[in-house]
């Protein structure tokens, strides 16, 4: 079980679930409007803080959200099944990829442990910050050049 802090939820969360979905759909090569994105965004979230609250084996919270976010790519941005998991796979394991290589590096530089960054809102906050940001200029690049799985 994991309570998440407002601050957590607001300044990472958000901002975090924006970019999956931005993400997923850059990799395949669609397009959403915004109203959808913040959409996806704001369900994403919210069933994400309700799955983190149940007493379920940490990872579990991880499953419901692929199968979440499957869904979401399929029903709200009318992805046909196959793009859907093929981009919430991609999402995904492009998300814990970066999360993890980029928070194992700072906590090398800091000297912190992962208790250190759970039991602190604002550092378990902030920490995540720079795998954002190279998620955004991941998104951008992706972008501009076009580049996208033809699937």
């Amino acid at each position: 079980m994991d309570k998440m802090p407002l601050i957590s939820i607001l300044f990472y969360s958000i901002p975090e679930s924006y970019l999956l979905f931005s993400f997923g759909l850059v990799v395949i090569g669609e397009k959403s409007s915004q109203k959808n994105l913040l959409l996806a965004t704001l369900i994403s979230v919210i069933i994400s803080y309700l799955v983190r609250i149940l007493p379920v084996p940490f990872g579990v919270h991880t499953l419901i959200g692929l199968v979440i976010i499957c869904l979401l790519f399929k029903y709200l941005f009318h992805l046909p099944i196959r793009k859907a998991l093929i981009s919430a796979l991609l999402t995904l394991s492009t998300l814990l990829a970066l999360e993890n290589i980029i928070l194992y590096i700072l906590e090398l530089i800091f000297a912190l442990t992962l208790k250190t960054i759970w039991e602190d809102d604002w550092l378990r906050t902030i920490i995540g910050w720079p795998h954002l940001i190279l998620s955004f200029f991941i998104i951008i690049f992706l972008k501009f050049k076009k580049v996208h799985l033809d699937i």
